[in-house]
């Protein structure tokens, strides 16, 4: 969305008036409105209205309120791709953790001699950048390295107010491709979870094929409930076999934060932790549902944490 400059005029004095409003009834300081400001015209660009963080009504809402509210230097580590590693390993254990072949600083760093047929590769400090390789040999060097590169200068989540990820080295990794003979990666299963409970799973299958989603609730029962309109609701839900281990590994890694997203999969039997994802969809979720799944994150507003991402900025 573009907007004029009389637009950006008029936009720029309702946000005042609101941040005058909002600063009454939140415990904001003005170290917060850079920001503030950020979320605010994001929330504008992507659902046509600014976020209620006075009130928390939906999902989203929620989401913006936690990336005011709730800043941890623990968030930027478990939002590194390479250093949640090291918090999973701690937390719950090396057998949770997809095998690593290489961590590079650079595309040219990478040692091809080294790495097996089919492997996975992508950047620490974004989201969708993920190269998945079936096969060495046929592979596009050449494109893998433009993409990868650019995505090295990227200052990922900035502009969404996702400020964790500007603090992230931006590296390389490299890692086992699981089931690299499926046409579609293992499902998803997305454990929304607060200080330690699991509220809700977002359940994502065939993706890229035919891509799938359910919500249910922490027994698996269905919620009915969309997340991505452009995702196919499904309604047939079965349990895995290790879903309370799923969830019990879910709950362990989301323990000592108020509200968090925990990516597993599984394969062969055996578990595996993706990521944490602290701002899913950076809190501007277009479907209905998640007006209904917010409200099932109830985490304590009560307790805030002053704003760290000033001093992160100034190196202290």
């Amino acid at each position: 969305m573009f907007w004029t400059k009389l637009q950006e005029l008029r936009i720029g004095l309702r946000m005042r008036r609101k941040w005058r409003r909002d600063i009454r009834r939140c415990p904001l300081t003005q170290d917060h409105w850079d920001l503030y400001r950020i979320i605010h015209l994001s929330s504008l660009r992507e659902l046509g209205r600014f976020p209620n963080i006075s009130e928390c009504q939906d999902l989203n809402d929620r989401i913006q309120w936690l990336k005011l509210f709730d800043q941890s230097e623990e968030i930027c580590s478990c939002s590194d791709k390479i250093l949640v590693r090291d918090y999973i390993r701690e937390r719950v254990g090396e057998q949770y953790l997809v095998p690593l072949y290489q961590v590079c600083d650079r595309f040219d760093e990478v040692n091809w001699n080294a790495l097996p047929g089919a492997f996975v590769m992508k950047t620490n400090h974004d989201s969708g950048g993920v190269i998945l390789v079936r096969d060495k040999a046929k592979f596009d060097r050449s494109a893998a390295r433009g993409s990868l590169e650019a995505s090295l200068k990227h200052r990922y989540g900035w502009e969404n107010g996702e400020w964790a990820y500007s603090f992230i080295k931006p590296r390389i990794l490299i890692e086992q491709f699981i089931e690299p003979e499926r046409s579609a990666p293992p499902p998803d299963y997305k454990f929304y979870v607060v200080n330690g409970s699991t509220k809700f799973v977002h359940f994502i299958s065939d993706r890229g094929v035919d891509t799938k989603e359910q919500t249910v609730d922490p027994e698996g029962n269905d919620l009915a409930t969309e997340l991505y309109p452009s995702f196919r609701l499904a309604c047939d839900f079965v349990k895995p076999e290790c879903w309370g281990e799923m969830r019990a590994v879910a709950e362990e890694l989301g323990r000592d934060f108020k509200c968090v997203r925990v990516d597993l999969f599984q394969s062969d039997e055996r578990i595996y932790a993706g990521e944490m994802t602290f701002w899913p969809m950076f809190g501007c979720y277009k479907g209905e549902g998640q007006k209904k799944l917010g409200r099932l994150l109830d985490f304590d507003r009560s307790t805030v944490k002053p704003p760290i991402y000033h001093r992160l900025l100034s190196g202290e």
